[in-house]
This record gives structure tokens, C-alpha cells and sequence, in this order.
């Protein structure tokens, strides 16, 4: 697999983990030393359990706050030579509150012992909030939808399933 493929793949991973807010499968993509820069505070980490530590406290708040999920569009991919990336995402991150967190985050990646880490994050845009329906829209759970979109595939006990 070439170095741009695994980049892809490496967010494809790195974006179920942070959905997920799993505190190990995302402190396990950081390599050492660390930068983070979050409203223009810098913050070097030459050591790795006090930013896992740091991860599980700020995805505890996450959650504290409403956080249920989160998709990604990658806004731009460079890579800088064979052995360094910066890339921008664009989150949506789900609400319990049936609102939702829009920002965007930069990464800077190395290549590491044949595949991407990341050693350095920061903030680009402040989050902003967004309704998930509007205002005199009608909510759907998730599994209210789920079920409409896929009625013609659900067996009901005592119908024949259907698949058209």
C-alpha cells in the first residue's frame, strides 16, 4: 500500500476511534513528542501517559457534554516529502442534545515504523452549533430512521422478508 492510501485508511481508523471516544485506539495513533495548539495555546509532550492521560479527561468532558459521534470530511491532505502529512478534517460530532458540533482540526502526521502517527494536533476553527432538524421538524430516533430506510429489508415474526 502506498503512503497516501494508508494515510487514508489511517483516518478511516483514527475517525471509529475518535467517534467512539476510545481513549487507547486514539492515544495509540500519537508519537512522541507531541504539539498541541488549541486557540493559539502550544503545549509540547515529551512524554506519552500524561497526553493519554489528558485524552481521557478532555473525551470524558466530550461525552459530559453531549458528545455521541462524530463524522469527518477531509478539507485537505499534503504530504510534505515521504515521511510527513498535514491534513484538515472538518468534524460533525452528534449531540445527545439533538444538536450538533461542526469545527475543523489540523494534523500533522509522521511515518513511523511503516505507518502513520500523529505528533501534532490543532484546533483551525472554533466548534460551531448546529441544529440536527429544525425548529418545527419532527425527530426521528436513529432507530426510527434506520428502520424507515430499511422497512423493505426488515422480517416482521409472521411475513415473508422482501427485498425489493
Amino acid at each position: 500500500m502506498d503512503r497516501q492510501a494508508a494515510l487514508n485508511e489511517f483516518f478511516e481508523h483514527f475517525g471509529l476511534a475518535y467517534s467512539a471516544l476510545d481513549v487507547d485506539r486514539v492515544a495509540a495513533t500519537f508519537v512522541m513528542p507531541f504539539t498541541t495548539n488549541v486557540q493559539g495555546d502550544i503545549t509540547h509532550w515529551p512524554e506519552f501517559e500524561p497526553l493519554r492521560h489528558t485524552t481521557a479527561v478532555l473525551f470524558d468532558w466530550y461525552y459530559q457534554q453531549g458528545f455521541r459521534s462524530a463524522h469527518y470530511r477531509v478539507v485537505e491532505q499534503v504530504m510534505v516529502g515521504r515521511d510527513h502529512a498535514t491534513v484538515e478534517l472538518c468534524w460533525h460530532v452528534a449531540r445527545a442534545d439533538q444538536h450538533f458540533w461542526v469545527h475543523h482540526t489540523g494534523y500533522q502526521l509522521r511515518w513511523v515504523n511503516e505507518e502513520w502517527k500523529i505528533c501534532g494536533i490543532m484546533q483551525i476553527t472554533e466548534p460551531e452549533q448546529t441544529r440536527l432538524v429544525g425548529e418545527d421538524e419532527e425527530v426521528w430516533t436513529p432507530l426510527a430512521l434506520a428502520e424507515a430506510a430499511l422497512a423493505h429489508a426488515i422480517q416482521r415474526p409472521g411475513s415473508p422478508l422482501t427485498t425489493e
